[in-house]
């Protein structure tokens, strides 16, 4: 290893918000886990050695080839460079799925900086919180999107954050403060130059934030070396081919999408093909276009794929399975994507912390990947705990913790974070918990905080939402924990109902579970009825909020409506 080699590790190590030791970082690179290649390495190759393939295909039909990424992506550090970003600089992108996305990423990491990733529905609030922590010198954001102005969300959201930036629109700009991001492309890379900045491998890369569902949104720094080896890994284990062509409809701001089809593209000089929002239509003009190889998904849009009318292997002959990652997706509809389709089905979980981390495997039936979503990937360690860290023997059920040259080195400056969620030994703490059984396949059973521990036991709230699902006048339920100084824990259930302004007794609801057979002791012991469930800015369900909520109602602080 060069010198420059030795002064990156140096300078992570050095971070206290990193959890990683010298032994770790030796022990990756000793056991080739770790490598000094780079996703610009890779992306250099394929452009020697196929110009002219594609490389991102948008949605409209925009085809970017590997040459014209490379090319964009010189010119774009070569600009940013120009704009004062010098390496270590963060930048923070705000962009959908589209080619510039990824050119802007790249172009990032050339000039030595760090890409900040902003989901699109963020809102000024949740932008500011960002701009915050991450002090970014410029923002790449879209010059308008859906309706809204990003700009002027960015400029208030910096303004709020007390953080002076630049602002860059895509794919160009009219106002006079804003610098237009098809003007930074007609800058000519000064090669020599960006060489100097170029990162290796255990530099930053960029940081992703969580979806903010149990408290503020936690800021992974990762690194080109964790991410190249999780990437690896699952194309190696699932035997997903070299020259797959994946369309991905799940955001690429979040690890899945950006590790999948991004940079699994990168990583094997594919192409990759974009849908920009999720729409059942739009993503089937898309496929019919592109013949992708592999689909991936997150439930409710292969739900919405299962009921399209019109749509069978005719359309698309090329397409040999389906991934899917979040929610357990039920038989009948794997089921249906498969008899229209002919495609295999994966499941597959993991954490922004370490991408992928396990995954069912090919030749699996509806039977496994509707419950489970699969084993370990080859290299990647894990194991069930019980509450006091005690290792278990599968079959078990306990909270999966996960290690491996795939986990991200810390949270970036949020070193607390760090501690929490990583132990000495590099085991994180998912507080996922799940059934193991003797095959390794594990079945996703609860978070660990959403259990109600009852007077010594444990009550998985998502097993009677379930059945509260099932009622004709329920819209939307969920079951939390409140504080009992006997008992330790009692249940208490928020409904959203079905028609405004409608009211369900406790009573009406014991009476339903009793006459489902779920027994008394899950029985919940308060309701509240409530407009609406507290939710991310990304879509997703606060449940840490509601807890907070019922906790409140049962002191008397509140009315249930959050």
């Amino acid at each position: 290893m060069d010198d420059r080699w030795e002064a990156s590790v140096r300078r992570l190590l050095a971070r206290e918000d990193v959890w990683m030791t010298r032994a770790h970082v030796d022990a990756y690179l000793r056991e080739r886990r770790w490598t000094e290649e780079t996703f610009l390495d890779f992306l250099a190759r394929h452009a020697a050695e196929t110009p002219g393939a594609p490389a991102v295909i948008d949605e409209d039909g925009t085809v970017m080839t590997y040459g014209d990424l490379e090319d964009a992506s010189s010119r774009l550090a070569q600009g940013l460079r120009e704009l004062g970003v010098v390496p270590g600089d963060r930048v923070a992108l705000q962009l959908p799925n589209r080619h510039e996305f990824v050119v802007a990423l790249m172009g990032v990491a050339k000039a030595g900086a760090v890409s900040v990733l902003c989901h699109m529905p963020y809102t000024e609030h949740d932008l500011a919180y960002v701009l915050q922590l991450t002090e970014p010198k410029v923002a790449i954001v879209m010059e308008s999107f859906r309706n809204r102005d990003p700009v002027e969300t960015m400029r208030r959201a910096a303004e709020q954050a007390g953080c002076g930036l630049t602002l860059v629109a895509v794919p160009s700009s009219h106002r006079p403060e804003v610098v237009s991001y098809e003007a930074l492309l007609r800058r000519e890379a000064d090669e020599e130059e960006l060489a100097a900045t170029r990162p290796v491998a255990v530099d930053p890369f960029f940081i992703m934030f969580t979806s903010g569902t149990t408290g503020r949104p936690k800021a992974e720094l990762h690194l080109h070396a964790n991410n190249l080896y999780w990437i690896r890994q699952l194309n190696d284990t699932a035997r997903f081919e070299p020259s797959a062509k994946w369309l991905i409809v799940t955001p690429i701001a979040h690890l899945t999408g950006l590790g999948i089809g991004c940079l699994g593209a990168l990583y094997r000089g594919a192409p990759v093909a974009f849908v920009t929002e999720w729409h059942v239509e739009r993503a089937m003009v898309v496929m019919r276009r592109e013949h992708p190889t592999y689909l991936l998904g997150a439930t409710p849009m292969l739900v919405d794929l299962a009921r399209a009318d019109g749509f069978a292997k005719s359309a698309v002959p090329s397409l040999r399975a389906v991934v899917y990652a979040g929610a357990v997706c039920p038989a009948e509809i794997l089921k249906a994507i498969h008899d229209k389709l002919g495609a295999g089905i994966f499941a597959c979980y993991g954490y922004t912390e370490g991408g992928v981390t396990h995954i069912t495997r090919p030749g699996d039936g509806i039977d496994v990947t509707s419950v489970s979503f699969g084993k370990r990937l080859d290299g990647i360690e894990d194991q069930v705990v019980k509450e006091n860290g005690q290792k278990l023997t599968p079959p078990c059920e306990g909270e999966l913790w996960v290690r491996g040259a795939n986990m991200i080195p810390g949270y970036y400056r949020q070193p607390e974070n760090t501690r929490r969620m990583f132990d000495r030994d590099g085991w994180f703490h998912s507080a996922d918990i799940v059934r193991m059984d003797e095959a390794g396949y594990c079945t996703f059973v609860s978070r660990r905080d959403d259990l109600i521990n009852r007077g010594g036991y444990k009550i998985d709230p998502r097993a009677i939402e379930e059945v509260l699902y099932t009622h004709p006048r329920v819209g939307q339920a969920a079951v939390v924990g409140v504080p009992d100084p006997r008992l330790g824990q009692r249940a208490a259930c928020f409904i959203v109902p079905k028609q405004p302004g409608d009211v369900l007794t406790l009573a009406e609801i014991q009476s339903f579970l009793r006459d489902r057979g779920v027994s008394k002791s899950h029985w919940p012991e308060a309701l509240h009825m409530i407009e609406g469930f507290p939710m991310t800015s990304t879509g997703k369900f606060q449940r840490f909020a509601l807890r907070e909520l019922a906790a409140r109602l049962q002191r008397g602080e509140e009315h249930p409506r959050p």
